[in-house]
């Protein structure tokens, strides 16, 4: 139950080999980089914070894999809601709302073997949940609406199922798969009144 906010850094952050840590029910908005940041962090639970309006992202995860992120807020953001880069593998994001944010809702850079189920990723700026080199992933149950651009991007990102997602009223396509996205199922998604294709 920590408040930090308006900080000239990051509301939280872990440094390297910070493992086995709770961070729950926190405030962390308003901050000049990111809400709460993980690096080269493992194990950590993260869940039910308010990561909002921060200048760069609402919760960032640089090279730490197996952590759990649920029940997050994380609206507003300059840049993106939360962001998982740089081999930040078999992470959990479940039930997280990412919606508003300046570029995406949720990112992953370089990040494979994660899981991404029922967040609401609605009216970002770009993409509602974005897949850049990013492969062997889960991406199910989310809501991705009226993005200014796309629901759910897959960037040379291959082997994922993307499964019961919502991706309709997108300014572009709903699920759009580009550069070499290979070998990936889409099982039962929903794609309506998306202003080009619907996947």
């Amino acid at each position: 139950n920590n408040t930090c906010s308006s900080n000239n850094y990051e509301g939280i952050r872990l440094d390297p080999s910070s493992d086995n840590n709770s961070l729950i029910n926190n405030t962390c908005s308003s901050n000049t980089q990111n809400g709460i940041y993980l690096i080269s962090s493992s194990d950590n639970t993260v869940s039910n914070n308010n990561c909002s309006s921060n200048n760069q992202f609402g919760i960032s995860l640089y090279e730490s894999s197996n952590n759990t992120g649920s029940n997050n807020t994380c609206n507003s953001n300059n840049w993106v809601g939360i962001w998982l880069a740089s081999f930040s593998d078999n992470n959990s994001l479940t039930n997280n709302n990412c919606s508003s944010n300046n570029q995406f809702g949720i990112c992953l850079d370089s990040s494979s073997d994660n899981t991404v189920s029922n967040n609401t990723c609605n009216s970002n700026t770009q993409f509602g949940i974005y897949l850049y080199s990013s492969s062997n992933t889960t991406v199910s149950n989310n809501t991705c609406n009226s993005n200014t651009q796309y629901g759910l991007f897959l960037y040379s990102s291959s082997n994922t199922t993307v499964s019961n997602n919502n991706c309709s009223s997108n300014n572009y396509e709903g699920i759009c798969l580009d550069s070499s996205s290979d070998n990936n199922s889409l099982i039962n998604n929903t794609c309506n009144s998306n202003t080009q294709n619907g996947i």
